[in-house]
Formats: C-alpha cells, sequence, structure tokens
C-alpha cells in the first residue's frame, strides 16, 4: 500500500463527496476552511461538496483553462503502514497537519476510512481548486515533496514511513536512461550542524545571513526578475550552478564576499531553483498584502545599507512565521501565541511586536482584494520586474476600478479568447 496516493479530480466534489460518505462508512470528517454548521455534532457529515463547488464557481475556476480540461480537485490518500497499528485519533492528527502544511489556503475536506483488508484507518483529503487567499488555481504539487514530507512527518511522532516504491516496467526502464538526480534534502529548511553551532554561540554565521536575504526576497517577490532585482538589492548575487552536475541549481553569494557561496538546496528545499521557479511563475507566495511588502524591502534595503545584521535576521524571522503559521494579520499572530507554549508564546510576541511596529500586517484579516500586476508595484519600489501580458493587466485594472467582481472579468476574458 504506497503512503500517498494522489488522483485529479475534474468533475463536481459531488460525486467524491457521496463516495467517501455512502452507507456511513466514514469514520470521523475534519475540514480546513470549511465551516461546518452542525456545531453540536461536529463529527456529523454535512454537505462540504456544495461549498467547494460554490467557492470554485464563484471565482470562475470551475471552466476550462486554454482548452484544457478543468482540475477541479485534488484527492491524497494517506495510507500509514499497517504495522503501526495506528489508531484514528493520532491518523487524524497527523493527517490534518500534514494538510495545514501544504493546503492551509485552500478548502479541505479529509474522510477518515478503515474499509480494507486488516481495518487499517486510512484517510482521504479533498483539496478545492481554488486559493483562498489569491483566487488563483491550485499549482500541482511536486507529488514526491509531498510524500517525503509525510514521510518525515511520520518519523516524528514514532511511526514507520513508508519508502516510495521502485520504478518498475516502464517507468524502471526510463529512469535507467534517463536517470534523474534527486535533492540532498527534502526539508524545506535544511540548517547545517556548523551553521547551527555558531548562532548557538551568538556568533556570525555567512550562510545564516545569506537565508534570511533570500528568505525575505523570496516572501515579497512574485516574479523571478523581480526575486533577482530584489536580491542584488539587499547585496546577494544569484547564478547558475554548473551545467555539468547532476541537479540544476542556483548559486548564492554574498556581493561583498563572492567566495561565500552555497547552492540553493543547500539552504533546503524551499530555496533551490526548482521549488522557487514554479513558485514565481505562479505569482509568488502571496502570503504578506502589499502594503506590507513594500514595508519588508523598504527595511531590508535599510538594514543593509547601514550593516544592521540584527534587524536583518528578526525580519527575517517575522516573514518565517507569517510564511509557516500562515497567518494573514496581527491578530492571527496574537492568538497563534495565546496557543502555544510559554517559550514559543514569548517568541511569537518579539515577531508579533516586531511586525507591528513596521507595519507588516493589518490589524485585522483584511478582505479578498485583486492583486496588482508586479510592474506596478515596481514603480513604486524602483525596481525590474517582468510585466504581465496585456489582457492579464486590463483584468487588474477593471477588478481595482471595481467595474465587475473578479470573478466575471477572468471569465469574460476566457469567453473572448473562445470567441477568437
Amino acid at each position: 500500500m504506497p503512503m500517498l496516493k494522489t488522483i485529479s479530480g475534474h468533475t463536481s466534489t459531488r460525486g467524491i463527496c457521496r463516495y467517501l460518505t455512502k452507507k456511513n462508512r466514514a469514520l470521523a470528517s475534519d475540514y480546513l476552511n470549511i465551516d461546518n454548521p452542525d456545531l453540536e455534532h461536529p463529527e456529523s457529515a454535512f454537505d462540504w461538496a456544495a461549498v467547494m463547488d460554490g467557492t470554485r464557481h464563484s471565482f470562475g475556476n470551475d471552466v476550462p483553462w486554454r482548452g484544457r480540461r478543468v482540475r477541479t480537485y485534488k484527492h491524497y490518500v494517506v495510507s500509514p503502514d499497517p504495522k503501526d497499528r495506528i489508531e484514528l485519533p493520532a491518523l487524524r492528527e497527523l493527517a490534518v497537519a500534514w494538510a495545514a502544511e501544504h493546503f492551509g489556503d485552500f478548502e479541505m475536506a479529509i474522510v477518515y476510512h478503515d474499509d480494507n483488508e486488516h481495518g487499517i484507518p486510512h484517510a482521504h483529503l479533498i483539496v478545492n481548486n481554488t486559493n483562498l487567499e489569491t483566487g488563483r488555481r491550485l499549482q500541482d504539487p511536486d507529488p514526491k515533496a509531498l510524500a517525503a514530507s509525510l514521510q518525515r512527518m511520520a518519523e516524528e511522532r514514532g511511526l514507520s514511513a513508508l519508502k516510495s516504491p521502485e520504478p518498475s516496467g516502464v517507468a524502471a526502464r526510463a529512469e535507467r536512461r534517463s536517470p534523474r538526480a534527486r535533492p540532498s534534502t527534502y526539508r524545506s529548511e535544511y540548517v547545517r550542524r556548523a551553521e547551527k553551532e555558531l548562532q548557538d554561540r551568538g556568533e556570525y554565521s555567512w550562510t545564516a545571513d545569506i537565508r534570511a536575504r533570500v528568505r525575505i526576497a523570496r516572501s515579497v517577490s512574485r516574479s523571478e526578475p523581480e526575486f533577482r532585482n530584489l536580491l542584488g538589492t539587499l547585496g546577494v548575487t544569484v547564478s547558475d550552478n554548473s551545467p555539468r552536475t547532476p541537479r540544476r541549481d542556483w548559486i548564492y553569494a554574498l556581493a561583498d564576499h563572492p567566495t561565500w557561496r552555497v547552492s540553493g538546496e543547500r539552504l533546503g528545499l524551499s530555496y533551490g531553483r526548482e521549488r522557487l521557479e514554479s513558485l514565481l511563475r505562479s505569482g509568488g507566495m502571496g502570503r504578506i498584502p502589499e502594503e506590507g511588502e513594500s514595508a519588508v524591502v523598504d527595511v531590508a534595503r535599510r538594514a543593509v545599507e547601514v550593516g544592521n545584521l540584527e534587524e536583518l535576521s528578526l525580519l527575517s524571522k517575522a516573514v518565517a512565521l507569517i510564511e509557516t503559521a500562515r497567518v494573514s494579520s496581527l491578530a492571527d499572530l496574537d492568538v497563534l501565541a495565546a496557543r502555544n507554549a510559554s517559550l514559543d508564546a514569548r517568541d511569537i510576541a518579539v515577531v508579533a511586536s516586531y511586525a507591528r511596529a513596521m507595519k507588516i500586517l493589518p490589524e485585522q484579516r483584511p478582505a479578498l482584494q485583486p492583486r496588482k500586476p508586479a510592474s506596478a508595484r515596481n514603480a513604486h519600489r524602483g525596481g525590474a520586474a517582468s510585466e504581465r501580458d496585456s489582457r492579464g493587466a486590463i483584468a487588474d485594472e477593471r477588478a481595482t476600478r471595481g467595474d465587475a467582481p473578479p470573478a466575471f472579468n477572468r471569465q469574460q476574458d476566457r469567453r473572448e479568447d473562445k470567441g477568437r
């Protein structure tokens, strides 16, 4: 039984909802970003498919895109090792934690079954195709990275991690003909022992310095040219690694010390070329509002100009917390601090106070607004970035003026394309 099975859905979620809940075989259900109206009986099933279908329709994400069949949802099946004899509460905690880490901005229904030969509970995770923060469609995540993440989380909980099966048949022959190098680590953040020892002693680590600057640039960039331009402003050069290396990556270096070089994936998979190119093609992370992005850029530039590495590190920690905790307001940070242990709460409180002082986040969660194209933001920042195509810019302008809802504008543009 594979550890993680992935299925793409191309229809309404009503069919998969009926399949998962028929004959009362669902042991339990969990929901992310979907409010169960039956608060007195949270385990009872309700029509989450109607909620997902309505969200897709309101954002215009239930119609084909450029002639391609629309992918309406992703279906993941998480199957623990039968030898672990995992109980349902432990499986629910693992499934919800994994889902929140990768799909925190999407509507998700998690249904648990034990209808297999040995009665081992497993989880079905249904992810709607619409990002609630940006309104964009779900970009197909790397299944190997998702499986590796689930394996890591299982090991952290004392469970046996099922290794990915070796390819066989045609896949095995293709692998032998064109072997694809795997990354040295599947961790999103990878801190080597030497870096950690220096940080524990309070000493300077140039690797940590580069990591902080790249993290800041990554959090507020929406295209690769913008990312490279901002890194240059922050004193970091970006270059391709040798074409002879088995895995293509970017090499980061401090402009003042060109010999201090480190590849992106040595900092963690989320800093590598493969992951960042995919992220930047889809418009960036979008975790910080536009006003907050400008504040982050201004603070980072000033810190680099005066050599204030302490503030640069604090800004990087604030950005990292916003990314990992998926918060959208200072109120969310306050709630996060109240829910954590005392030590973590103090750290979060320091970051929240800094974010409030620097005006990185609004006080309350903002309403969903269309994002301006990168070119408009760079006019304020003074940086160069690739512009969107004219139709995307016109659609953004219409949505900003309030001529029509963003979903209507997107649908109208697609109808015009189809007519042409």
